[in-house]
């Protein structure tokens, strides 16, 4: 009796577990919608409004050929995010996590040591 109740246990976790698994983010596309979206970012810093557009484009097709992609893989890549809400949210809370992660830089060096002379 305790053993089949031990096993019923068991059985509730495991499937309780199941429906709850973290969706599986492509980390390839995880980073390659970063860099598009720092591409996007640099192109509208630029100081020239009417080289904006072609620096964009340049950039992002840079980015996209980088990760083996081009516009139309992206907008399959894409297309499959939007058919699985989940797994978008988590792309995207993934990208959000890489643009954090770049913009604070590398973590410090506990080692090191700096001297003034």
């Amino acid at each position: 009796m305790i053993v089949r109740r031990a096993l019923g246990l068991v059985a509730l976790a495991v499937l309780a577990g199941c429906g709850e698994s973290t969706p599986r983010v492509d980390p390839a596309l995880v980073d390659a919608l970063a860099e598009l979206h720092l591409a996007d970012a640099r192109a509208a810093l630029d100081t020239v409004d009417a080289r904006r557009p072609a620096l964009a484009d340049s950039l992002r097709r840079v980015a996209l050929a980088a990760h083996g992609l081009d516009s139309a893989a992206l907008a399959a890549r894409l297309d499959q995010l939007a058919a699985d809400p989940d797994v978008a949210r988590a792309t995207y809370d993934s990208v959000d996590a890489w643009l954090v992660r770049e913009r604070q830089g590398p973590p410090p060096d506990s080692g090191a040591t700096f001297f003034q002379p």
